[in-house]
Parts: structure tokens; C-alpha cells; sequence
């Protein structure tokens, strides 16, 4: 609740209030910098795999014989 108010004009809830959301908004845009720096570090671990590693088996060739 920004507001262009002169402090001397407001109350002092309006004043709490208005340092509160400035609290408020400083505390998000530094989480949002502190997640965004560990998702650096996420990508040491990628989740993709070549398909030798991604646990994906291959089809068998049919055996001479076999019954489907």
C-alpha cells in the first residue's frame, strides 16, 4: 500500500503499514535472487540421460521358434 503521501499526513498505521510492504516487498525479490542462484546449482545434477543411462530396455529381438 504505497501511497505518495507526506508522512507527516499519515497515521501511524498508514505509516506501519506502508513500511511493512516495503519489508515485504524487499523480502521477496531477495528470495526470488537467493532460488534463482540455487537453480544454478541444480544444473550440476542433470534429469535427462543418454539412452544408454535413462533405464530405458530395448526391444528383443523376436527368437527363432517363439511364440508371440
Amino acid at each position: 500500500m504505497i501511497n505518495a503521501l507526506d508522512p507527516d499526513r499519515m497515521t501511524a498505521d498508514e505509516r506501519l503499514d506502508e513500511v511493512a510492504d516495503i519489508l515485504a516487498t524487499g523480502l521477496a525479490r531477495w528470495n526470488k535472487r537467493k532460488n534463482t542462484n540455487n537453480s544454478n546449482a541444480l544444473r550440476e545434477f542433470p534429469l535427462d540421460f543418454s539412452p544408454t543411462k535413462s533405464g530405458y530396455e530395448p526391444q528383443l529381438k523376436p527368437r527363432k521358434g517363439r511364440i508371440r
